[in-house]
């Protein structure tokens, strides 16, 4: 039986996710890093192993609800336990106005950003719960407190998240599963710092618009998702957590 809790990262491939897996696997424990790119959640498995912590990687598509039960399943019958988890999954499918939006985008908008994140809390739960509680964060978005011109399919999914959230910790919080939800502004991903290259003026803008003057790191996304999941109070449940530099303050 590992010692120290078990924790999920789905969407663990790169970016915040990535970035909160190796985070997480600095303190005790042992880290699951799940994703489609399993290879890409293996070398970052690696890295925490080398640096003295615990983890291996799974594959799972999160747009996909038995692909997730089966993800669960695998970590219940190695483990017998999921102690909190990081829902981490979602893509922007594109921009331009809400009457020209191709239905095909909206669908695939409301798979990636929404139904998975209802995929993992519905798979998680049952496990949680016999175990007698859990942590969960969701990943939302800013604009999942604030409408995105241009963006509604994402925006609408974002809220869905926010919303989903906030029932799931009304039923389950009584049963010693808390669940929470982060709202990250412009954070500084791999996938962020490709298109800012491309478009310079345009973010320059964009951090001159945000307070504290500047994006967001994946370090700081990391730090607060660990905090979470090992450190926040119990009473904490059903919480929006903005981490966006001030922008929707």
């Amino acid at each position: 039986m590992t010692d120290g809790p078990i924790l999920l990262v789905a969407g663990a491939s790169s970016g915040m996710g990535r970035a909160t897996a190796r985070h997480l696997g600095k303190g005790s424990g042992h880290i699951i890093l799940a994703a489609r790119r399993q290879d890409l959640c293996e070398e970052a498995a690696e890295q925490i192993r080398a640096e003295g912590g615990s983890a291996e990687a799974m594959a799972f598509d999160g747009t996909d609800a038995a692909s997730v039960a089966a993800l669960i399943a695998q970590i219940d019958q190695k483990h017998g336990r999921l102690d909190g988890a990081f829902n981490n999954i979602g893509n922007t499918m594109g921009d331009g106005p809400l009457h020209e939006m191709p239905l095909d985008q909206w669908d695939a908008s409301m798979a990636v950003n929404l139904s998975s994140i209802f995929y993992l809390l519905r798979a998680q739960v049952p496990l949680m719960l016999r175990g007698g509680g859990g942590r969960i964060v969701n990943n939302s978005s800013t604009g999942g407190v604030q409408g995105t011109p241009n963006m509604a399919d994402y925006s609408a999914a974002k809220w869905g998240v926010i919303g989903l959230t906030k029932s799931a910790a009304k039923e389950y919080s009584g049963q010693g599963i808390a669940i929470n939800v982060i709202a990250p502004g412009i954070i500084a991903t791999e996938r962020f710092q490709e298109i800012a290259a491309n478009i310079p003026e345009v973010f320059e803008k964009l951090a001159a618009e945000t307070p504290i003057g500047r994006f967001g790191a994946m370090e700081e996304i990391a730090a607060t998702v660990d905090w979470l999941l090992r450190a926040a109070p119990a009473y904490m449940t059903g919480t929006v957590l903005p981490l966006d530099g001030g922008r929707t303050a």
